[in-house]
């Protein structure tokens, strides 16, 4: 589970100021209170998803307002600070030109916080269009777990159906304490146009029959909803994890599948046999499971039993067949065992899915978590557990002391395909993937120039598809000040643009946040504020 490095305290910069909860959704008083209007280069997308698409690239190909130039000039900067009501660790969402019940139409921003509320917010005019209450979140001090403080409630990023041009629905997780504990964690479905319910949330609350014939049970106290969920398949897909790593014995990550209608088609355990020390909790620092063309889903899980059986699934890359049915394929690294022993879960990082090139014969994932080792993995036979990892593809020692808490973006660059990773404590850095009869990922030699904050980033691109001079790469710096930082996709170096994007108080968890770039704008989650930032 995410547990700081130790050596991650000493390196933090202290707090310089402490955002304010505001009283609208409005506000940064030193920036001019007329909206810019949506640059008309940018164009208009709907991002619905983590991570822009199931393969979870991060890219947006379809930015055209915001190149290096664009980013570089004295145009880009600080357009306002939108205040919420509690820690935003989801990555927002948008969904361009949509139409509401009074017939106006409107791109829309979704922001979930922690304390369990849903905003959509005009992303022309900054107005609230309406907030929701998914109930009373849960105390950090009842739940026993400080890894986010002072409260857990909507913390995994939604995933939106839309369905036409009025017609869409978020689907979220929320984690409720109605009274003092009690807990409960819930799938709701709510209608993009007003918030309301489009059908009665679900308590989700999975059980699994083991081994020996004992039962396993969800735990809404020492567990909770921290990836992404995911749209694939007709089907609504829910990840679980533990808090803490509490009630280890007992406890195991999960994989929920739901219709889209909520209801609960399978459950599928990440622990099959009574194990002693249980969890492979699937959290991946808020990154969403991947889902490739056929519909399989891939997953990292933390530390926990692994057993060559193939009932337990502990610091593993997992693939599930759409129904859930079972784990097909996955890939363990050889040094599993001390990965769980220091607590480097392999699972502190999520697993993308390169995007494939016409007649390539390996499909593609790259992964890599706590441990600063990038696996390069074939999807079609991801590896499972072999000495050495003989399995992977490639393994490459990152070249950093200190591992990651995120996951990695991609760009089709003018030269092919690039990845790109920051691990804690060290500098941006890109790789160039060869996709042909061997496929390889080697490090190009960029870099950035500054290094991350605890458990590095997770960072996004946007381009003008793979026009050269059009890619950026933004990240957010973080620690007590989040700063959002604009990289040149093809050169990387210094930043292009860097940013103060707010605070997060000491003692309320690590900012593992992800900014979302689209319609020439950039917003940044932060402690009850969301930041967005675009051409003035």
């Amino acid at each position: 589970m995410p547990v700081p490095n130790r050596l991650a305290g000493a390196r933090r910069a202290r707090r310089l100021a402490c955002t304010a909860l505001l009283p609208a959704a409005v506000l940064a008083a030193d920036v001019d209170p007329a909206a810019p209007a949506r640059p008309a280069a940018a164009g208009a997308i709907d991002v619905l998803t983590y991570h822009y698409d199931g393969q979870r690239t991060g890219w947006n190909p379809n930015e055209t307002a915001l190149t290096p130039a664009s980013v570089k000039s004295s145009r880009f900067g600080l357009l306002r600070t939108l205040a919420v009501d509690g820690i935003v660790l989801a990555q927002p969402l948008l969904v361009s030109g949509f139409r509401m019940p009074d017939g106006s139409t409107h791109d829309v921003l979704v922001v979930v916080t922690a304390h369990d509320s849903v905003y959509a917010i005009d992303a022309s005019t900054w107005a609230t269009l309406w907030q929701v209450s998914l109930g009373k979140s849960q105390s950090s001090d009842d739940i026993g777990c400080q890894q986010v403080a002072p409260e857990y409630g909507a913390l995994a990023t939604p995933v939106i159906v839309r369905r036409g041009k009025g017609d869409a629905t978020i689907y979220v997780v929320s984690a409720t304490e109605p009274n003092a504990m009690e807990f409960h964690t819930r799938l709701h479905a709510l209608k993009l146009a007003d918030g309301t319910n489009e059908r009665a949330a679900v308590e989700i609350s999975p059980t699994f029959t083991m081994s020996d014939g004992s039962t396993l049970r969800f735990d809404p106290k020492a567990q909770w909803a921290r990836a992404g969920l995911v749209h694939a398949n007709d089907s609504i897909y829910v990840a679980l994890s533990s808090h803490c790593d509490q009630n280890a014995e007992q406890i195991s990550g999960w994989m929920q599948r739901y219709g889209t209608d909520l209801t609960l088609m399978k459950s599928l355990p990440m622990i099959q046999t009574p194990a002693g020390y249980q969890l492979a909790a699937i959290w991946m620092s808020g990154f969403a499971p991947a889902v490739d063309a056929n519909g399989n889903v891939y997953a990292i899980t933390g530390n926990g039993n692994f057993s060559r059986g193939g009932k337990d699934w502990g610091e593993s890359v997992v693939r599930m067949d759409p129904t859930l049915g079972s784990v097909r394929d996955w890939f363990t690294p050889y040094k599993y065992r001390s990965l769980n022993d220091a607590d480097a879960d392999f699972g502190a990082g999520g697993v993308m899915l390169v995007p494939s090139e016409p007649g390539q014969a390996h499909p593609l994932a790259v992964a890599m978590g706590k441990d600063p080792t990038m696996y390069l993995l074939d999807r079609h036979e991801l590896g499972k557990l072999q000495k050495n990892d003989a399995g992977a593809l490639q393994v490459v020692p990152y070249g950093s002391a200190y591992g990651l808490w995120g996951g990695p973006a991609y760009w089709r660059a003018p030269t092919g395909g690039v990845v790109f990773y920051q691990t804690g404590f060290d500098r941006l850095r890109s790789f160039a993937v060869t996709t042909g009869p061997t496929p390889s990922i080697k490090a190009t030699g960029a870099t950035g120039t500054v290094d991350a904050g605890q458990g590095g980033s997770l960072p996004v691109v946007s381009s003008d598809g793979s026009t050269a001079g059009t890619g950026v790469v933004w990240v957010v710096h973080r620690g007590e000040n989040l700063a959002l930082e604009a990289y040149d996709a093809e050169k990387l170096g210094a930043p292009l643009f860097s940013g103060a994007a707010g605070t997060w108080t000491p003692g309320k968890g690590d900012a593992f946040v992800t900014p979302l770039q689209a319609n020439g704008r950039v917003y940044v989650p932060g402690d009850r504020t969301v930041t967005v930032f675009g051409l003035r």
